[in-house]
């Protein structure tokens, strides 16, 4: 027999309980509306039964934390809430906390937080005072002593399972142990964002974006998505591809008479039902948010695995969806795994070139070598990172890192920053150098440009703009002796006004005592052979060295062939995108 409450305040706590058991979790101005609407009392008394229901913890307080306009949330009280309790009442009443527990049961109890902004669709600043943002929904389920949060040395954070003694049956781990299961997570969010460019440059040559405007997750910083409209997506351009539409896409010029297109790209897992959610649960808002008119969008998604169920519920929705396999074939299912096994090797050892050779050897069979460029261009920097720790001995290097310098916020509280990705940032105590290094891994025949500070993956764009910015950023070594210097390796040419370029700053101020200033396919081949590099040579010469095809000459019957050999030819950088 269920005992039945005595005064008013228990029958509002009972109400407020039972309400609570439905959704877990409601905002202090939430439950105060509902009292006032059941009970018919004022503001005042309605806020006063919260309040006390909270002190004789028939119901549980979020304090210390709080949420929009500085509130709490209350939540159900009960000793035996679990974590797939949660998620039983969260499908329906909660939708997006579903889906970032789901998506960590998935996962082995972890996901980045970048993740589950996605996952959540998550708006990057809370917009009212519901748990509408993915650090509210933190906050909620640590107040349930549910999950965690860990930042790793590269700045990284995830979220994880707290340790608990419920049964969670998905392998929780202590602080301790929590190593291997963050390193195993990074190489996932690497694998994610290992095509990016690729498929991009894919898209382009397609006519499905256009190449003005790309903003996307750089595999460098997996956990810096693009964000727009306070939403974080994979990657997101614009099209001109128009269609039936009185305006042609050749008279498309401005943002606002294209379509945007939106990317979600996972290829280290199965495309699950909860992304697919996410994802549209962003377009939706990205859709609704403008007062007058409405958003053009064009969602893409790219996956490596899906169920039959969530591939026919995206065709109803109207999302277009490719598998990786069919845009570069099936033979890159085989690059993907070794790329994890990449990934893991270098969490264990430098000397990867073997296991580069090996991917370098898939992605030639699968015929795709021009299209992949960009992942033989990551290969070709984890080939590089043995011979520069030959060069410079036991200084400390950075590698992958972004500096980044934020402006002054204007009127509207929108902020300018200006940030830029170095290969490697060496600190050399013998010499006493700071030396920032770029690498490009191309085929031999394309040349790189001198062009100017303003023209991307230019000698100019590195040495008169990025170098003087990344320079900014050291002020105290710098003040303290150590001595700014450049260098720029590359599997690719220099053209004739770059070449004279290096030439001269081979004679100045930025060359380091350990190298030249700029090393060229020639010369890079030169150097790793005296340093004994052997294998690296072989793979710079088998997979980055332009060998035109043969072609045999038309001859009249009964005279011998010749094999005619065309000429070397080169590629501008500018036509590779």
């Amino acid at each position: 027999m269920t005992n039945q409450p005595t005064n008013q305040q228990e029958k509002y706590e009972l109400f407020l309980n039972d309400h609570l058991k439905q959704i877990l979790f409601a905002s202090g101005s939430d439950l105060k509306g509902l009292l006032m609407e059941e009970f018919n009392i004022s503001e005042t008394n309605a806020r006063q039964a919260v309040s006390r229901a909270a002190k004789a913890k028939v119901i549980a307080s979020s304090y210390p934390y709080t949420f929009g306009k500085n509130q709490y949330i209350y939540l159900y009280r009960e000793n035996y809430l679990t974590v797939f309790m949660i998620m039983a009442v969260s499908q329906k009443s909660r939708p997006p906390m579903y889906r970032l527990l789901r998506s960590m049961l998935d996962n082995g109890g972890i996901i980045s937080h970048y993740e589950g902004m996605k996952i959540t669709a998550s708006p990057g600043i809370a917009t009212s005072t519901k748990v509408a943002t993915l650090d509210d929904m933190i906050k909620v389920l640590s107040s349930m002593s549910m999950v965690r949060t860990y930042t790793d040395a590269r700045d990284i954070k995830y979220i994880l399972f707290k340790e608990s003694p419920f049964n969670l049956g998905i392998g929780v781990v202590s602080s301790a142990d929590e190593g291997p299961l963050i390193k195993n997570h990074f190489n996932k969010m690497l694998m994610d964002a290992a095509l990016m460019p690729d498929i991009l440059r894919w898209l382009y040559r397609s006519n499905l974006i256009d190449n003005t405007k790309i903003i996307y997750r750089n595999k460098k910083n997996p956990q810096t998505g693009a964000v727009h409209n306070k939403l974080t997506w994979d990657a997101f351009s614009y099209t001109k591809a128009t269609g039936i539409n009185p305006t042609f896409g050749a008279k498309s010029e401005e943002v606002e008479k294209q379509t945007m297109v939106a990317l979600d790209i996972v290829l280290s897992r199965k495309y699950s039902q909860e992304d697919l959610d996410g994802f549209l649960d962003r377009i939706q808002i990205n859709l609704n948010s403008v007062s007058v008119g409405h958003r053009k969008m064009m969602p893409i998604i790219f996956y490596r695995e899906c169920d039959e169920l969530v591939l026919n519920t995206i065709s109803k929705l109207g999302i277009i969806a490719f598998d990786i396999g069919a845009i570069f074939g099936q033979k890159i299912y085989e690059v993907l795994q070794e790329l994890s096994e990449l990934n893991s090797l270098l969490q264990i050892t430098d000397n990867a070139d073997v296991a580069v050779k090996n991917v370098l050897k898939t992605i030639r069979k699968t015929g795709q070598d021009d299209l992949l460029r960009d992942l033989k261009g990551s290969l070709f920097e984890v080939l590089m990172y043995p011979l520069l720790k030959n060069i410079f001995g036991d200084s400390t290097m950075e590698r992958g890192r972004t500096l980044i310098t934020k402006g002054p916020k204007d009127a509207e509280g929108k902020q300018d920053t200006e940030k830029y990705e170095y290969d490697f940032i060496i600190h050399s105590a013998h010499p006493n150098e700071l030396i920032f290094v770029e690498l490009k891994g191309y085929m031999s025949n394309v040349l790189i440009p001198l062009g100017d500070r303003d023209k991307r993956n230019s000698l100019s764009w590195f040495f008169r703009r990025t170098l003087p910015f990344g320079a900014t950023h050291y002020p105290m070594e710098l003040a303290n002796g150590r001595v700014l210097k450049a260098m720029y390796i590359t599997s690719a040419q220099f053209d004739q006004d770059g070449q004279l370029f290096i030439d001269d700053l081979n004679k100045g101020k930025l060359k380091s005592k350990n190298g030249i200033t700029a090393y060229d396919h020639h010369d890079l081949i030169q150097l790793l052979t005296e340093k004994e590099f052997k294998n690296e040579v072989k793979i710079i010469k088998k997979f980055y060295t332009y060998k035109p095809e043969k072609k045999k000459a038309v001859k009249p019957a009964g005279e011998i062939s010749h094999d005619v050999l065309p000429d070397w030819s080169t590629e501008k950088l500018d036509d590779i995108f």
